[in-house]
């Protein structure tokens, strides 16, 4: 009775997949491994904290700089990484070690539970050099992928609401460094019961 609590609470807390009609509970099945939760203060700037979906831990960090990111670069045994909202994966120009790592980015409809198995036809995105510019009219370049811990509302013009406010990820799938494994990710907390950004909490879960 109470793994079966525990199996619900956490099915009804994780939201969202890419099968609106399974309700699959958020515990694992035969295709899938069990959903685990992790999570990580990256509200340190210019910091990345790496993650192994295989070891199931953050493995260390890494500053924002050229050379903590070469450092990173040449390694494989990691899988995401995380500074505060964005999302680094082992791949496209965050290797040099020719990772085989990407993101899937599901539909905003898409819910946690009912991905069960990968789904056909999907490319996974890999990392990219993105420069924006910052507050003060400073230029930022990093490389990163598509993905976020949160999203920000912007008004019609595409400008950001001030102040800012969150909005949910999507559901995200991503693959492992080696290219073999893929797991499914909630993205559930963004901050603390103090309201503090960068603490962040996720489920996530095996499906090949």
């Amino acid at each position: 009775m109470k793994k079966s609590f525990i199996i619900l609470s956490m099915a009804l807390f994780a939201f969202t997949a890419c099968s609106d009609d399974d309700n699959t509970p958020a515990g694992g099945n035969e295709n899938n491994g069990p959903t685990q939760e992790a999570y990580v203060d990256a509200s340190a700037k210019k910091e990345w904290n790496y993650f192994s979906f295989k070891e199931q831990k953050f493995i260390g960090k890494g500053a924002e700089n050229e050379a903590d990111n070469a450092q990173w670069a040449a390694r494989t045994d990691w899988d995401m990484a995380i500074s505060r909202y964005e999302i680094r994966t082992n791949s496209g120009e965050a290797t040099s070690a020719d990772a085989k790592g990407g993101v899937y980015t599901c539909a905003e409809s898409v819910k946690f539970d009912g991905i069960n198995s990968l789904p056909s036809g999907i490319t996974f995105e890999a990392d990219k050099t993105v420069t924006s510019e910052g507050m003060g009219n400073t230029i930022n370049t990093v490389v990163k992928s598509t993905a976020t811990v949160i999203r920000f509302k912007t008004n019609a013009d595409g400008s950001l609401v001030m102040p800012p406010v969150f909005l949910k990820a999507p559901v995200y799938l991503f693959r492992t460094a080696d290219g073999e494994g893929v797991y499914k990710v909630d993205f559930t907390q963004y901050k603390n019961e103090n309201g503090d950004s960068g603490h962040v909490k996720f489920f996530y879960a095996q499906i090949k």
